[in-house]
């Protein structure tokens, strides 16, 4: 009787492993460069909306010092 073996190809799975952990941590940074561009837009539209908001009430109170000016020019 003649036994019959077959040799079969097996793939490393160290291989495997650090392909999987290098897929992972790509993924990692790119979440995270999303998130870190992401937090800055929001930041930039804020500290925009807060210089609007400062500038309005400077201008509103420049108005105010005009209008009491010219009340008391008046009198």
């Amino acid at each position: 009787m003649r036994s019959h073996s077959t040799t079969q190809l097996t793939t490393s799975s160290q291989y495997v492993d650090s392909r999987m952990q290098t897929d992972e941590s790509v993924n990692i940074f790119i979440g995270f460069s999303i998130l870190i561009l992401m937090v800055i837009y929001a930041g930039f539209n804020i500290y925009k909306k807060h210089r609007a908001a400062v500038l309005c009430q400077q201008i509103a109170s420049l108005e105010k010092l005009w209008h009491l000016n010219i009340k008391k020019r008046k009198a």
